[in-house]
C-alpha cells in the first residue's frame, strides 16, 4: 500500500483527521479539489463570522445611547484583510499537516475500489479511506445568476437592496449583517417562520429583533421566479414583485457526493448521505465518512468530532459517536445557541435580568435551562450576546451529569453573560 490512510477532502474534518492520524504515526495522503480547509475556512464559517463581526461593531456604536458616529467603509480593503486572515488560517492548517508528514495533492479524488483512489490520472492505494467532501448549496432549476454563500461573502460593495431566498441560519445571519451595514433587506421563507431548525422561542427572539432592525420578513411565501436585467426582479406567490441589486439563494445544502466513485466501492447510501455507523464506518469496513457528507447537523465542530472518532477507530480503538451535547449556534442578533434536549421541565430567565447584557445595551433574549425529573441538566436554549461562548458550559454539565444545584453553586464572575446560566438554575 502507498499510504495507511487516504483522506478525500481537507475540510474541517479532513485536515483534523490528518493531523490526528499523522500524530499516531500513520502515513497520510490528503486529496483536495479546491482550497485547503474546505468550505468552512474558505467560504463559510470564518469569512461569514468576520463579516458579522464587522457589522456588529458598527451597529454596537450606532445604537449606544449618546453616540453619534460617521464612518467610511471601504469594503474592498476589508475583503483584502479578510482574505489575508483566511489565508493565514488555511495556510497554518496545511503546514501543520505537512509538518507531521502528511502528503497533500490537489485535484479531484475518485474512488476506484475499496483500497484505491485516483487523482490527476494517477492511482494511490491505502489501507483506509476517509471521505470528507462536505456539502454544496441547494440550487433550484430555473433560478439562475443569483448569489450563493461564496459570492455574497466576496462582495466588494454593500448592496442597496438585498433579497434573500430562504430564512434558515445562513440567510438570516447574512441578512442581519448587511442590514446593519446599510442594506435594505427582504427575507423570503416558504415555511411558517424563520429559523425553522431551532426551537420556536429562540426563533421568535430573533424575529422580533429583525423587525426592530427594519428587515422585511415574508414567511409562508414561495418564490416563483428570479429575472435579471440590470437589477433583479423577484416574483413571489401572492405578493408584489421585489426588485433588488443582489439576490442571495440560501435554501439549504446537500452532501457533495457527485463523481466520487461511491458505487465503485459498493458504499451504501442513506438518501443523499453516505450511511455510517457509530464508528463513522461505512458498510465497507475500511472506508469511513465524516462531516456533512455523513448526515446529521452540517456543522464544522461536528466534522471535527467525527474526524476524531474515525481516526481513533482506524488506529484500533473502539470509539463511538455520542452527539447528546452537540451545540447548535446561529450568529444572529441576539446570538442563539442550543444543546442537549428539550424536556417538559425548564427554567427561563429573561436577558433583562442579566446586568452584563444591559451594559451592552442588549435586552432581547433569555436563558432557558431544561432539566429532568431529578433536576439533572438535560439541555439549554440561550438567546443572548455571545451565547456561543457559554453554551459549552451546558454541554459539560450534560456530559458530567450535573444538576441545577451544581450549576447554581458554581461561582460565576460578575458581571458576565454566563451569570444568566447560574441565575436561571436557581431553585
Amino acid at each position: 500500500m502507498d499510504y495507511d490512510v487516504t483522506i478525500i477532502g481537507s475540510g474541517a474534518g479532513g485536515y483534523l483527521a490528518a493531523l490526528h492520524l499523522a500524530k499516531k504515526k500513520k502515513k497520510v495522503l490528503i486529496i483536495e479539489k479546491e482550497k485547503f480547509g474546505g468550505e468552512c475556512l474558505n467560504y463559510g464559517c470564518i469569512p461569514s463570522k468576520a463579516l458579522i463581526e464587522l457589522s456588529e461593531s458598527i451597529n454596537y456604536l450606532e445604537t449606544m445611547p449618546g453616540m453619534k458616529i460617521n464612518y467610511n467603509l471601504d469594503l474592498n480593503e476589508w475583503q483584502k484583510w479578510k482574505n489575508s486572515m483566511v489565508g493565514k488560517i488555511t495556510g497554518n492548517a496545511e503546514r501543520a499537516c505537512k509538518a507531521r508528514g502528511a502528503n497533500v495533492i490537489y485535484g479531484t479524488g475518485k474512488i476506484i475500489n475499496k483500497n484505491t483512489v485516483s487523482v490527476n490520472n494517477k492511482e494511490y492505494t491505502s489501507q483506509f479511506i476517509i471521505i470528507d467532501t462536505g456539502s454544496v448549496p441547494v440550487k433550484i432549476n430555473g433560478i439562475n445568476d443569483v448569489y450563493y454563500n461564496r459570492e455574497i461573502l466576496g462582495i466588494e460593495k454593500i448592496p442597496k437592496k438585498l433579497v434573500i431566498i430562504g430564512g434558515g441560519y445562513i440567510g438570516v445571519e447574512i441578512g442581519t449583517a448587511f442590514r446593519k451595514l446599510g442594506s435594505e433587506v427582504h427575507i423570503v421563507e416558504m415555511k411558517e417562520r424563520i429559523l425553522p431548525e431551532v426551537e420556536e422561542d429562540l426563533s421568535r427572539a430573533v424575529d422580533r429583533k429583525l423587525a426592530k432592525l427594519g428587515i422585511n420578513i415574508m414567511t409562508s411565501s414561495r418564490v416563483l421566479s428570479v429575472k435579471k436585467s440590470g437589477n433583479y426582479t423577484v416574483k413571489i406567490e401572492n405578493h408584489d414583485n421585489l426588485t433588488a441589486d443582489v439576490v442571495l439563494m440560501s435554501v439549504g445544502r446537500i452532501p457533495n457526493t457527485e463523481n466520487l466513485g461511491i458505487e465503485n466501492a459498493g458504499i451504501d447510501m442513506d438518501g443523499k448521505f453516505i450511511k455510517t455507523d457509530g464508528h463513522k464506518r461505512t458498510n465497507v469496513e475500511n472506508i469511513y465518512a465524516i462531516g456533512d457528507v455523513s448526515g446529521g447537523p452540517m456543522l464544522a465542530h461536528k466534522a471535527f468530532y467525527d474526524a476524531y472518532v474515525a481516526s481513533e477507530n482506524i488506529c484500533g480503538n473502539n470509539t463511538v459517536t455520542d452527539y447528546k451535547s452537540m451545540p447548535l449556534v446561529i450568529y444572529t442578533d441576539p446570538e442563539i445557541s442550543f444543546t442537549g434536549k428539550t424536556t417538559e421541565k425548564y427554567k427561563k430567565l429573561p436577558l433583562l435580568a442579566n446586568p452584563r447584557s444591559l451594559t451592552m445595551n442588549q435586552s432581547d433574549g433569555f436563558f432557558k435551562i431544561y432539566y429532568d425529573e431529578d433536576g439533572g441538566i438535560a439541555g439549554a436554549g440561550i438567546a443572548a450576546p455571545r451565547s456561543s461562548e457559554i453554551i459549552s458550559e451546558i454541554g459539560i454539565a450534560i456530559e458530567a451529569g450535573l444538576n441545577l444545584n451544581d450549576m447554581f453553586l458554581t461561582i460565576h464572575p460578575h458581571p458576565t453573560i454566563s451569570e444568566g446560566i447560574k441565575d436561571a438554575c436557581e431553585e
